[in-house]
């Protein structure tokens, strides 16, 4: 026994070589007033195979699950989902943390909600900090809502992977789980997926989670991902706009990329062809945030 109240909700940790990143992102769960009925953390075929602290496996009911090979964040995701026992998940990337005493709170709006318009299909974000790599607090994320799928192929501007609760089940049974192909963008590709069955952002008026920053990426990698999404979805046969939506999300994201790679001209040229694709005044393509100060 935990010895703390629990909600009915399963928490999705996928981790690779990150041992301390994982005790902070457990910490920061273990320490919540309400914790919840299980958390299940995927060791994704880490070099050194990550390990739980007993003081962990005591305050929360835990389970940790081992991949023999690498298969990625949405590998690491769907196993979590096939292994859960509650109808509700929620996901934690494991260099992210929660801040304290949240969970619950954003359980019991999602609890009151659902009681006043039971919906299988929301999706509920929250608000978090943006953090630095050196855990440096940058600024307040609140994502906007959105029932729009060009919203979603616009991006993903709500942090799933560490700020949304959803019902899993019906999210597997609706879009199935995550494409394992996909090493970039898979939670992109998944919410655009759910959209499409009629999956809605609905946000909650809570800070929830720190979220670490990384601007260095591989340039080529994102190319390579954003190529194979885009692809993906044309051979779908998806809508004309959405198609073209998403394809100029993915040139801002290699745009990003080159950029903060000191690529400036290969930045400018994906930027400008996402602004082709999508004539606009600003570069955001999604709803965006409200920001604020920390």
């Amino acid at each position: 026994m935990t010895g703390k109240p629990e909600i009915p909700m399963t928490l999705i940790i996928p981790v690779h070589d990150r041992q301390g990143a994982l005790d902070r992102a457990l910490q920061s769960v273990a320490a919540q007033e309400v914790v919840p009925a299980e958390v299940i953390v995927v060791d994704d075929a880490s070099e050194t195979p990550m390990l739980i602290r007993p003081e962990f496996t005591r305050q929360l009911r835990l389970r940790l699950i081992r991949h023999d090979k690498n298969k990625g964040a949405a590998g690491a995701r769907n196993t979590g989902l096939a292994a859960s026992t509650t109808e509700w998940i929620t996901f934690l990337d494991s260099d992210d943390a929660l801040l304290p005493d949240t969970l619950g709170r954003r359980w019991a709006l999602v609890q009151e909600d659902q009681q006043q318009r039971p919906n299988d299909t929301a999706i509920y974000g929250c608000g978090w900090i943006d953090c630095d790599e050196d855990g440096k607090s940058l600024g307040i994320r609140r994502p906007r809502p959105s029932h729009d799928p060009l919203d979603f192929a616009a991006g993903c501007w709500f942090s799933p992977g560490s700020c949304i609760i959803l019902n899993g089940r019906w999210a597997v049974e609706a879009a199935g789980g995550q494409d394992e192909t996909l090493r970039r963008f898979e939670d992109c590709d998944w919410f655009l997926a759910l959209a499409l069955k009629g999956f809605f952002l609905q946000v909650l008026p809570v800070i929830g989670a720190n979220i670490e920053r990384k601007r260095q990426q591989n340039p080529h990698r994102i190319e390579q991902a954003a190529g194979a999404l885009c692809r993906k979805w044309a051979e779908k046969g998806l809508d004309r706009l959405l198609m073209s939506r998403l394809r100029s999300y993915m040139s801002l994201e290699t745009a990003a990329a080159h950029f903060f790679a000191g690529s400036r001209v290969k930045a400018l040229l994906w930027l400008a062809r996402s602004l082709i694709e999508c004539p606009r005044f600003s570069l955001q393509l999604s709803p965006g945030w409200d920001r604020e100060k920390v």
